[in-house]
């Protein structure tokens, strides 16, 4: 069975950044910043927190974290969000979920300012992405898209994968994975079927796919029983198992002796997504108005 790491693809995207980080530097007088907000230290996608801070600082730059109380309520999360899209010090913000109950609404997704979405869960960028026809307009578009999606479209290609003409079955219909990574390979022109917790039989559609993506969050739970042999695997699970490691969706072990090739968790899809998050942040400050010494006489800037 072939590991479809991630860990050699996140270092090239991250290899990339220091010239661009130097452009916006010299532009804006400043390093990029990024702005983290995560409720729940004890939340799966928490995990990566702490490395994609340590990430920002290693390449130059700028990272705040900010960790409210749940208990401060909605208000004050609409009051962080207008407070960071007003901050001109400020280019990109990640909203780290979950985010407590009754706080993903459409009212926070249009409160999101898109110029600083850089996980692409704003009103504005996810209906770009959603009215694009190619891949190549949601790679141009001068806009963000969910990075983790992304991530899985990058990591395909990384490892020789096109999705076009492929069946591609795919587990999980969040706002984050599901649903806009079916968009993406819709858009490479994959056939996709959508997967959710009301499908009758996802073993039977996984046996007709040519390609398996899970995103469902549950433990070691994609068996070989389910698949057909030869199967390749994107697993996005991030999970924790009975002795409290990090696991993703497909039980490896199980599917060791019949699968043709898994992602694994860590270091498949999570490296990547970490990477995607800090070109996003350098794109979003590329991105941003020049300073008003640097307009012509004039001059139009459009927000």
């Amino acid at each position: 069975m072939k590991l479809l790491e991630g860990k050699t693809l996140s270092a090239e995207i991250l290899a990339a950044l220091p010239p661009r980080i130097e452009a916006v530097r010299a532009r804006l007088g400043r390093a990029p910043a990024l702005a983290i907000i995560n409720y729940f230290a004890d939340s799966p996608s928490a995990v990566y927190v702490k490395r994609k801070v340590a990430a920002c600082e290693k390449l130059g730059l700028t990272v705040k974290l900010f960790s409210p109380a749940p208990g401060e309520g909605y208000a004050a999360f609409k009051a962080l969000l207008a407070k960071l899209g007003a901050d001109p010090a400020i280019d990109a913000i990640m909203l780290e979920r979950p985010l407590p109950d009754g706080f993903e609404t459409l009212e926070t997704w249009d409160a999101l300012p898109a110029a600083k979405d850089v996980d692409g869960l704003s009103s504005l960028n996810m209906g770009r992405l959603f009215i694009a026809r190619k891949f190549a307009e949601i790679e141009n578009g001068g806009y963000f898209v969910p990075c983790t999606a992304l991530a899985v479209v990058r990591l395909l290609k990384f490892h020789n994968i096109n999705p076009a003409g492929l069946n591609i079955a795919v587990a999980g219909r969040s706002a984050v994975v599901g649903r806009p990574l079916a968009q993406m390979l819709t858009a490479l022109d994959a056939t996709v079927t959508l997967c959710h917790t009301r499908t009758k039989d996802t073993a039977a559609v996984f046996k007709t796919a040519d390609l398996v993506i899970t995103a469902v969050g549950k433990a070691k739970w994609l068996k070989k029983e389910m698949l057909p042999p030869g199967m390749t695997i994107i697993d996005v699970g991030t999970n924790f198992d009975a002795d409290n490691k990090m696991c993703g969706d497909a039980d490896i072990e199980d599917l060791g002796q019949t699968a043709a090739a898994v992602s694994p968790v860590p270091g498949g899809v999570g490296p990547v997504t970490l990477a995607c998050l800090l070109e996003a942040a350098v794109k979003a400050a590329e991105l941003r108005p020049a300073p008003a010494a640097e307009l012509p006489k004039g001059g139009i800037i459009l927000t």
